[in-house]
């Protein structure tokens, strides 16, 4: 087991305590709108935001350590387009904290996409291939899957939130 497939981990875990954090210093202000609101900005500036640019980094600079690790042959070209997808997420979700509001959603689709598509894809590399490299049948595969699932919800759980704070008569 290396530091490489608990990377992902950690940013889930920064992005709670960050927030967590942020959360507390300002209690007792921040309700359950505001808190989700704080989570979800976590949650683009780590997870997306600089979890794409780092699998970008990756990718790109040590891109064989990565294709091993993932179950891939060294030197596989479709290295460079995983990086620059990586790349374009993240700055979406870096962006996502600048441009508030509706832009989220772009982000938030473009990382659902490719992060399903990638999930999926481990599994097929699992069922035909029997790839059980730790990149690939990892925890990675978990956050492949999971991950976008959770955030689409916290995105939607915090519309719905401000929703019904602005609008008190939706408040039954």
């Amino acid at each position: 087991m290396s530091l490489s497939e608990f990377v992902p981990v950690i940013f889930i875990v920064i992005t709670i305590i960050g927030a967590g954090i942020q959360i507390s210093r300002e209690r007792p202000s921040a309700d359950y709108a505001r808190a989700a609101e704080i989570l979800l900005d976590w949650a683009f500036l780590i997870i997306i935001g600089i979890g794409g640019i780092w699998a970008f980094i990756g990718h790109t600079l040590f891109a064989n350590l990565v294709a091993e690790s993932i179950g891939w042959p060294a030197g596989n070209p479709f290295q460079q387009e995983v990086a620059l997808a990586n790349l374009a997420i993240g700055v979406l979700g870096i962006l996502a904290l600048k441009i508030p509001g509706t832009f989220r959603i772009a982000p938030l689709i473009a990382y659902a996409i490719f992060m399903m598509g990638a999930g999926i894809g481990h599994i097929w590399q699992i069922i035909s291939a029997h790839n059980f490299s730790v990149n690939n049948a990892g925890p990675i595969l978990w956050i492949d899957l999971c991950m976008p699932v959770v955030l689409i919800g916290l995105y939607l759980l915090t519309e719905w939130l401000h929703k019904h704070k602005t609008h008190p008569s939706l408040q039954r």
